[in-house]
C-alpha cells in the first residue's frame, strides 16, 4: 500500500514538473484605460513615486509598510524601497527612463515573497476622449513561477491589480 502511494506521488510530481517545464520562459501582463485628461496631468502621478500611495493598489496591502524614497522625485534614478507584511512583500521600484509625457520605464526588483526582477512600463497615448494609459510588466518566468503558473493564472491575478490601480489613477486625474 505504501509503495503504491509512493509511486502515485512520484508520477504526480513528474507530471507537475513536466507541465511546469512547458510553461513559457517569459511573461507579459498589460492593462489599459482611457482617462479623460491630458497626459500632462496623468504623467506626474506615475513618474513621481511619492504619488503612488494615492492610486497604487499595492499601497493598500499594508498600511504600516516601511517606505524609503531615494533620488529626485520624477527623475530617472529615483527609487522606492518598501518592506511590509506577507501580502506587500519587500522590494524596490526604480525609475529607469522617462519620456515626458508619453512613457515611463521602471525596474521592479521583488525580494519577498518571491524574488523576481521585472520591467514595468507605462505608456500614455492621446486618443479620442483623452489619454490611453497602459500599465505593462514583463520578465522571465523562473522555474518556481512556472510551477505556480500551473495552478494560477498570473495574468488574471496581477492584471486585476493593474485594473484597480488604473481605475484609481483615472478617478484622480479626472477629478483634478
Amino acid at each position: 500500500m505504501l509503495k503504491t502511494v509512493g509511486i502515485i506521488l512520484l508520477v504526480l510530481l513528474g507530471a507537475l514538473l513536466l507541465m511546469a517545464s512547458r510553461q513559457p520562459d517569459a511573461f507579459a501582463i498589460e492593462r489599459s484605460v482611457v482617462v479623460s485628461a491630458p497626459a500632462a496631468v496623468i504623467y506626474p502621478r506615475i513618474a513621481d513615486l511619492h504619488q503612488w500611495s494615492t492610486w497604487s493598489p499595492y499601497e493598500k496591502l499594508d498600511p504600516q509598510m516601511k517606505k524609503v524614497f531615494n533620488g529626485t522625485p520624477g527623475a530617472a534614478g529615483a527609487s522606492y524601497y518598501w518592506s511590509g507584511n506577507a501580502k506587500a512583500g519587500e522590494g524596490t521600484l526604480t525609475v529607469r527612463e522617462l519620456m515626458p509625457p508619453s512613457k515611463i520605464t521602471m525596474q521592479l526588483d521583488m525580494l519577498k515573497p518571491i524574488e523576481g526582477h521585472n520591467v514595468v512600463e507605462f505608456n500614455l497615448e492621446p486618443t479620442d476622449g483623452g489619454t490611453r494609459v497602459t500599465w505593462a510588466m514583463r520578465g522571465a518566468n523562473t522555474f518556481l513561477s512556472k510551477i505556480v503558473g500551473v495552478f494560477m493564472n498570473m495574468d488574471t491575478m496581477i492584471g486585476h491589480d493593474f485594473e484597480d490601480g488604473l481605475a484609481s489613477l483615472k478617478t484622480q486625474a479626472e477629478t483634478r
